[in-house]
């Protein structure tokens, strides 16, 4: 009796024992199964640097072109510069992965959730567990949605202020028959034109008509008046080339010089000055001439006076 009641207290013991054992597994089981792990498939991680995640968080799917091959496993903040994103993930499926694929961001519903989506490369070379892959992100079906809303905003906020000018100016007593008015007056206006291009319906063809036969003209002289903008730019090019102020600046110091000359000789100044203003130097001038013509004469009519020559020589006086 005895060894059968501590056989039961033994077997009481191993069942407990047994049920925390399975409690402590199921525990663990889904407490990494709720963080993504699959703790019974194959273990095959890869790992991506994201600048945004976009809210993606733990748990998301994996997809390849629409097909579930994996989890978002781990996020993790990686302290430098840039401040990026680590994100581990967990792929189960069986899948030969080219080193140049590329994980994507994607919306998976207008709720706001996300996914990831493995984008396969063409390399020949795959990528093994632990490897890291490139990645892009897409813009998401609600992006620009805030942006959008504060424009709507405005927009209804201008909508309903235009109503209430609206309404104020209907309030009025006389707003009612000033819009009749208006509107007839836009009426009598409108009829006013018509009128007018009736009665002148023939010149408005014909200017129409001259308009086609300039333009007409314009394509035929097209040539010409390419050549005459070319030289146009030629001359312009010229007279940039040239340097026109240092002539002007020339020109405005002779000018200058001119006007001093006479001034100076308005003043008597130098033998110019003198001739012009002082009359005893012209009348000098003027004898000393009359007297150089005056021996010139008597030099032309009389040289024996003034030149002596001999053939044979000049002789000598004797005494």
């Amino acid at each position: 009796m005895r060894e059968r009641k501590i056989n039961k207290k033994n077997a009481l013991k191993i069942r407990v024992a047994i049920m925390c054992i399975a409690t402590i597994i199921i525990f663990y089981a889904g407490t990494n199964f709720l963080k993504g792990k699959d703790i019974f498939g194959k273990k095959v991680y890869y790992y991506s640097i994201f600048e945004d995640i976009n809210k993606m968080q733990v748990g998301s799917l994996v997809y390849v072109k629409g097909y579930k091959i994996g989890k978002v496993t781990k996020l993790q903040l990686i302290p430098d510069e840039t401040t990026q994103i680590c994100v581990e993930v967990l792929i189960t499926e069986a899948i030969d992965i080219p080193k140049d694929s590329k994980f994507e961001i994607a919306s998976k519903d207008l709720l706001g959730g996300f996914i990831l989506n493995l984008h396969l490369g063409n390399a020949t070379e795959f990528a093994k567990s632990g490897d890291t892959l490139a990645n892009f992100s897409t813009p998401g079906l609600t992006d620009g949605l805030d942006e959008m809303k504060v424009k709507l905003n405005n927009i209804l906020a201008s909508v309903d202020t235009i109503g209430n000018s609206l309404k104020d100016v209907f309030a009025k007593s006389d707003a009612a028959d000033n819009l009749t008015k208006t509107f007839e007056n836009l009426e009598k206006i409108t009829s006013d034109l018509e009128n007018i291009l009736a009665k002148n319906k023939d010149k408005v063809g014909n200017l129409v008509v001259n308009l086609e036969k300039f333009s007409e003209t314009l394509n035929e002289i097209s040539p010409q008046l390419k050549d005459v903008i070319a030289n146009i730019d030629n001359i312009s090019d010229s007279l940039a080339q040239a340097n026109i102020k240092q002539t002007i600046e020339n020109a405005n110091n002779t000018i200058n010089e001119i006007h001093l000359i006479a001034t100076k000789i308005n003043k008597g100044q130098g033998d110019v000055g003198q001739l012009v203003e002082n009359d005893s130097l012209y009348r000098n001038l003027e004898a000393t001439t009359a007297n150089l013509n005056a021996l010139l004469i008597d030099l032309k009519e009389n040289p024996k006076r003034y030149v002596h020559f001999s053939l044979f020589g000049k002789r000598d006086k004797k005494k």
